[in-house]
């Protein structure tokens, strides 16, 4: 719900109020957003999916999934999507004499951007605000907003949940076990493995992959596996004997039933639709 003039509007008339809330997703072109004077409301994003590239003082920032950035009324705003790969950011622009003051409560006074991890919740919360100024049903002033307050504090908690996850050298050690996922899914995968990948107990690498991935890491790894059989069904006359095999499953009719419980269709169906032949 992008503003007309892209130019926003300072409403001190309300102690918070949005003005406009939306996403972006991307799979096949690149695009940067660069507004020099930067608009006069707030503006929060939140990267779900993919990386992001931003400029923070003239300086350049390349976020990862599960970061946030904010900009201030007139400052200069330079972000987006700057390489060709799968991406989902949501965004919100909003204003009122209580912003500093709700932003100050959260711990985001001096806060420009930051990583929360990958987390289904919040971006509910901007498919809520998405859906109140849509309907527009009464009271939908105050039901955002209060949407917009919640994710303040929901941010704040991800910011404070402990400092092993703010450890960049942690956060590198967890993003290179994932990287080892999508080179080797093909291949027995252990938590156990990956957990001392990253110098880390079992639980405790479980608990903090699923803070940056919104997944456990054996959930992360089946729904991998699946998209990569998709792919392949999309791209090769292979059948599904010889997909779920080099996807990493040794077992058909399990691969079947996962395929099934996480696509709603079998994976028969799901390749009918490309007119090859199983």
């Amino acid at each position: 719900m992008p503003d007309d003039d892209d130019q926003g509007c300072s409403d001190l008339s309300h102690h918070l109020i949005i003005n406009s809330v939306g996403y972006y997703s991307f799979e096949s072109f690149t695009r940067m957003t660069h507004r020099k004077a930067g608009r006069k409301d707030f503006y929060l994003s939140y990267n779900l999916v993919g990386p992001m590239k931003i400029y923070i003082k003239g300086q350049e920032v390349t976020l990862q999934p599960g970061s946030f950035f904010l900009y201030r009324p007139f400052e200069e705003q330079h972000y987006g999507h700057s390489i060709e790969k799968e991406f989902l950011a949501y965004w919100v622009h909003f204003t009122g004499y209580g912003v500093e003051e709700l932003l100050d409560q959260a711990g985001l006074s001096e806060q420009n951007s930051g990583f929360i991890g990958q987390d289904d919740k919040i971006a509910a919360l901007f498919g809520d605000m998405m859906d109140e100024l849509r309907d527009k049903k009464a009271g939908y002033v105050l039901a955002s907003s209060s949407k917009l307050s919640y994710l303040f504090s929901n941010i704040s908690r991800h910011l404070n949940c402990g400092d092993t996850i703010k450890s960049t050298r942690i956060r590198d050690e967890i993003y290179q076990s994932i990287k080892y996922i999508h080179n080797h899914y093909a291949e027995e995968i252990y938590v156990k493995n990956l957990a001392e990948m990253s110098h880390l107990s079992s639980d405790r690498y479980t608990t903090l992959f699923k803070i940056i991935t919104a997944a456990t890491p054996l959930q992360y790894i089946l729904k991998f596996r699946l998209q990569k059989a998709c792919d392949l069904m999309r791209q090769t006359s292979l059948n599904i004997q010889q997909i779920s095999s080099l996807v990493g499953f040794q077992d058909q009719l399990y691969f079947s039933r996962m395929f099934k419980k996480y696509y709603h269709q079998t994976p028969t169906e799901y390749l009918a639709r490309f007119n090859h032949v199983d």
